[in-house]
């Protein structure tokens, strides 16, 4: 699809949701990440960790904090691009993914590693 839609002369840009999954809050269904490994993938209240940050409207907020959830939503982006040659992306609740425990920051570690990665620079 996507390279038939470059021979018709249009870009292709990704809706991607790297900021809460399916799951939602701690009522929700175990469906992907909750089953692996909950403390790391979505991001927990200190003070009462059987329940979720919710800075999506969404239940649950995905811990790009993470290392590993970092390399997850990297090699994610590195695939679209390099394998299915997607032309670029649009962050769903970008805001989210420089979110940490002091609030947003643009210089969340997320964003540091998106502008340096081959896949996402412009």
């Amino acid at each position: 699809m996507v390279k038939r839609l470059h021979a018709a002369g249009i870009e292709v840009i990704l809706d991607v949701v790297y900021n809460h999954t399916a799951e939602a809050d701690e009522h929700g269904p175990h469906l992907s990440f909750r089953g692996l490994d909950n403390a790391s993938y979505y991001r927990l209240p200190h003070d009462n960790r059987s329940h979720y940050i919710n800075d999506t409207g969404c239940g649950n907020t995905v811990n790009v904090q993470h290392p590993r959830v970092m390399q997850l939503v990297l090699d994610s982006l590195r695939y679209w691009a390099g394998e299915m040659h997607v032309d670029g992306f649009r962050f769903d609740l970008a805001p989210v993914l420089g979110r940490g425990e002091h609030g947003f920051s643009r210089h969340a570690g997320f964003f540091t590693a998106l502008a340096q990665d081959r896949c996402c620079r412009a």
